[in-house]
């Protein structure tokens, strides 16, 4: 009886084991995978790309940290983040965007005359243009100008999930990374760089 005592708890010793030692290779093997996909993550530019052929577009992939690692590899940002008063620990997603808009202009000119007591004093050259996008409403005076630009944009962020294959046929199992693609309606923006982070656990 006793033997039987002793084997039973050998093969409940094992079992344990087995499981702990299971669960902790999944672990490290998951932590693997992370660091491959940030590597290559951080090592793989952004996209860039045209759409319609003169909207501009970006393509990220997911770049996954723990909060402590946000929080030391991004402090500026964390600091902003701090400013929304937003609970820091329920934050899952962060994406940052760099643009540059660029125009050219031609616009209709539009003398106005400056007085004063009733004397013309000087010819003021002003400029007058508005678009969807841009606005745009200034004078020259000799060599200094003075005036009013406003430029619009419209960001569309699309997050998307790229499959893996299996033996690199149809058909598709899990995750193999995780992209988001980044679009400017403003035909004049060209987005110049761009970062998606998901926070983990």
């Amino acid at each position: 009886m006793k033997k039987y005592l002793i084997i039973g708890i050998i093969i409940v010793s094992l079992i344990a084991a087995i499981a702990a030692l299971t669960a902790r290779i999944n672990y490290l093997a998951n932590e693997r995978n992370i660091y491959q996909s940030n590597t290559h993550a951080l090592l793989d530019s952004v996209r860039r790309y045209k759409i319609n052929d003169s909207l501009h577009a970006a393509s990220a992939k997911q770049l996954q940290l723990t909060l402590n690692e946000y929080k030391h590899y991004r402090a500026s940002d964390y600091a902003l983040i701090k400013q929304l008063k937003a609970d820091k620990r329920r934050l899952e997603q962060v994406t940052t965007l760099q643009t540059e808009a660029v125009y050219e202009l031609s616009a209709p000119k539009v003398e106005r005359v400056a007085m004063r007591d009733s004397i013309i004093r000087d010819t003021v050259r002003c400029y007058v243009y508005e678009d969807t996008w841009l606005s745009f409403d200034g004078c020259i005076a000799g060599a200094t100008f003075a005036g009013t630009v406003k430029s619009r944009d419209s960001l569309v962020y699309v997050e998307h999930i790229i499959p893996k294959r299996f033996l690199g046929f149809l058909w598709k199992y899990g995750v193999k990374e995780r992209r988001q693609e980044i679009i400017s309606k403003n035909p004049h923006t060209e987005i110049m760089g761009a970062e998606f982070i998901t926070i983990r656990e």
